[in-house]
């Protein structure tokens, strides 16, 4: 298996699910098609889904690289409106946390203003999820109550729903924004790889076991970063 994903995720999700044809997923803050995604693994095994990227230039190369998908560029929160997206040409920390946008810009990076549409994730899943989802990832750099907050988790209830749980660009926690509210929905935490918390809900409770107890070394699948490959490729990676 080559993991194309920042912190492995794609290997873990694909040990708790299988990565047979036919799954569905949803990625919110979706970033870039290939590196650093959770759902490239997937996409390749058959499986389809939405994604939710409000940088245009990333969400262009998702709609290109990913025809079986549906590929959004908005953002989302607990209403639906517009808001202001703070975007920054650093990967990865573009934010709608004005908090967050203004840390990255007392460390001297350029930010970009401008405004969003906004729609709430019970919105999404109702107009683009037609069956069960199987997994949803939400990134989204201190914008993640906001988000969680927008679910209709009576209806939509992912299989697996793993949430980036630090601080960006750091190991700082901060779910306990948050968490309570996925708890009090009836989700029971699962795995937290030192990036990500990974919960299920209570009627899926069977698939805890199969969450490693220790990362990476119980990992029972052969897996490759695809980023190590890229670096192979070009002679600029350590050695095999």
């Amino acid at each position: 298996m080559i993991s194309y994903a920042q912190n492995n995720e794609d290997v873990v999700l694909a040990r708790v699910l299988g990565d047979a044809p036919g799954g569905f997923y949803v990625d919110v803050g979706a970033s870039e098609p290939e590196l650093r995604s959770v759902t490239k693994h997937f996409y390749e095994h058959g499986w389809r889904g939405v994604n939710v990227e409000p940088v245009a230039a990333v969400h262009a190369a998702l709609a290109r690289a990913r025809p079986r998908d549906t590929s959004l560029c908005l953002a989302l929160g607990a209403a639906p409106g517009a808001l202001t997206f703070f975007e920054f040409q650093a990967e990865g920390i573009s934010t709608l946390s004005e908090d967050f946008a203004a840390h990255f810009v007392r460390q001297g990076l350029s930010c970009t203003r401008r405004t969003v549409e906004v729609r709430t994730l019970g919105e999404l899943c109702r107009d683009h999820c037609p069956g069960p989802i199987d997994f949803m990832k939400i990134d989204v750099e201190g914008w993640e109550r906001q988000v969680l907050e927008g679910g209709d988790w009576r209806r939509f209830r992912p299989r697996v729903l793993l949430v980036e749980a630090t601080r960006p660009n750091s190991t700082e926690p901060n779910w306990m924004a948050w968490e309570p509210l996925l708890l009090g929905q009836g989700y029971r935490f699962a795995y937290f790889d030192g990036l990500n918390r990974f919960y299920v809900p209570e009627e899926e409770r069977a698939l805890l076991a199969r969450f490693p107890p220790q990362w990476p070394a119980s990992l029972r699948q052969a897996w490759r970063r695809a980023l190590e490959l890229a670096l192979r490729l070009a002679g600029r990676g350590p050695p095999r």
